[in-house]
């Protein structure tokens, strides 16, 4: 029988720098997550006003203003109400959406911009 025998596996360093690569990533998985929901959602407001005026025009843009505030309170998002803006052009609507919302990634703080927007004609 041989002194030396050959290792198998992997070393404890190996291991707690694996588990340290894993925990980063749930840090940052754990805040980024929740804003791409958040992001989903206020698309999915844009959408459903929009499905809105094409089944019934609005009439004015207060009208419009009414209905995303209608579907701001269904998604239990109300917080995000002053976030919107409604433009009108005549018969054009414009909803936009805008927000920032900070990312923790532990050695720097990134800022993520959510824009979107949608015309109503």
């Amino acid at each position: 029988m041989s002194i030396q025998q050959s290792q198998h596996g992997g070393s404890a360093i190996g291991l707690v720098i694996t588990l340290a690569i894993l925990a980063y990533g749930a840090y940052v998985g754990i805040q980024y997550i929740p804003q791409q929901i958040e992001s989903r959602t206020m698309t999915g407001i844009l959408d459903s006003v929009a499905d809105m005026h094409g089944k019934e025009r609005f009439s004015d843009a207060t009208a419009v203003r009414r209905a995303l505030d209608n579907q701001l309170y269904i998604n239990g998002v109300t917080d995000m109400k002053d976030n919107f803006d409604v433009k009108s052009n005549g018969n054009r609507y414009t909803i936009t959406v805008n927000y920032d919302r900070e990312l923790n990634l532990l050695f720097t703080m990134r800022t993520m911009p959510y824009k979107k927007s949608v015309t109503l004609q």
